[in-house]
């Protein structure tokens, strides 16, 4: 095998430490010496943001050689505004940067135990597209069931998707080798006849329309991050010409509260909370314009952040001051653009 460099990207099942991630890098690791392995988890985000991140990890951390997708765990199926088309412009964009990057993709299907009916089944047509393409995908989502029986997955879950430890090494022992014989096939991508997207899925850097706040740095596991710092102040972001903009990058963190993003020229105001449950583990957030449809955007006015009384931590302890932390904008170009 040549020298390889792999990243796993994807959300809370990539970010968390009972997670199949990390046993996964560790049994590589075991097995050759010729693999380097970065981890993105993007939290409990949606599979909209993945092509800019994806080119952002490239950018920070890269060249990679191969990248593993687990993006089916998110909620993305469960939304009334998720079809087909969506689904597939999703994994087109999303195969379309890892083309861009030089990286040849796999896909992991991690079970979920869906609490809710679906509105689109992304496990079965992403297992379409991967047959359509050629790309590797290993399935511990409905065939693991199958196989196993739902009683002994479930007792390898915490939760409705994320793992025990137990669970994690479990799916560790499948991921490895299936990985090892993804990453003994190099540039095999490249040779794919791949159809263009509708949209591409792009990053605008706000920090440079708000230079006079402080930066401040958070990783996202090897990836690091710098968001904007607002303190008990309001600050516009004026972007020159308007942008398609499906979502505003922030952050969730025990100082977090709530603020109102204006949006002009539209007038559309969202209220955004920055804080939840479960910020006492600061994470990246984001606020959707329109479902990731996106909206025309000429500014934004952000609000000071104001105290969520009833927003309560899971355990931990909530910071002060009050303050919000903000990312960038993604964004969205025609694909006969890009």
């Amino acid at each position: 095998m040549q020298s390889c460099r792999l990243l796993i990207i994807g959300f809370s099942n990539v970010a968390t430490r009972s997670g199949f991630s990390l046993p996964t890098i560790d049994r590589l690791r075991s097995l050759t010496p010729d693999v380097e392995v970065f981890r993105v988890g993007l939290g409990a985000q949606q599979p909209h943001i993945i092509p800019p991140y994806l080119r952002c990890a490239a950018a920070k951390l890269g060249p990679f050689t191969h990248v593993l997708f687990e993006v089916n765990a998110s909620a993305f199926a469960l939304h009334p505004l998720s079809t087909p088309e969506r689904g597939r412009d999703l994994l087109l964009d999303m195969m379309l940067a890892a083309l861009e990057i030089g990286a040849d993709p796999a896909f992991f299907l991690h079970y979920r135990r869906w609490k809710a009916p679906l509105h689109h089944d992304f496990n079965a047509q992403t297992r379409q597209f991967c047959e359509e393409f050629g790309i590797p995908l290993l399935d511990m989502a409905e065939s693991w069931v199958a196989e196993v029986g739902a009683d002994v997955v479930a007792s390898l879950l915490r939760d409705e998707v994320h793992t025990t430890f137990e669970g994690g090494e479990v799916m560790a022992d499948r991921l490895a080798p299936f990985l090892m014989r993804c990453l003994d096939r190099v540039g095999w991508f490249r040779a794919v006849a791949l159809p263009r997207p509708v949209w591409r899925r792009g990053m605008l850097d706000t920090a440079a329309f708000l230079q006079e706040h402080p930066l401040e740095r958070h990783d996202c596991m090897d990836l690091p991050l710098d968001y904007v710092r607002l303190e008990n102040t309001d600050a516009i972001v004026r972007f020159g010409q308007e942008q398609h903009a499906q979502a505003l990058v922030h952050m969730f963190h025990p100082a977090g509260g709530r603020m109102a993003l204006h949006l002009g020229p539209t007038g559309h105001c969202l209220e955004v909370a920055t804080i939840d449950p479960f910020s006492y583990a600061p994470r990246i957030g984001t606020a959707a314009f329109d479902f990731h449809r996106g909206l025309r955007v000429r500014d934004i006015r952000i609000t000071p952040t104001v105290e969520a009384p009833d927003i309560q931590l899971l355990k931990g302890v909530v910071a002060r001051p009050l303050r919000s932390y903000i990312g960038p904008l993604l964004t969205l170009e025609p694909a006969t653009m890009a």
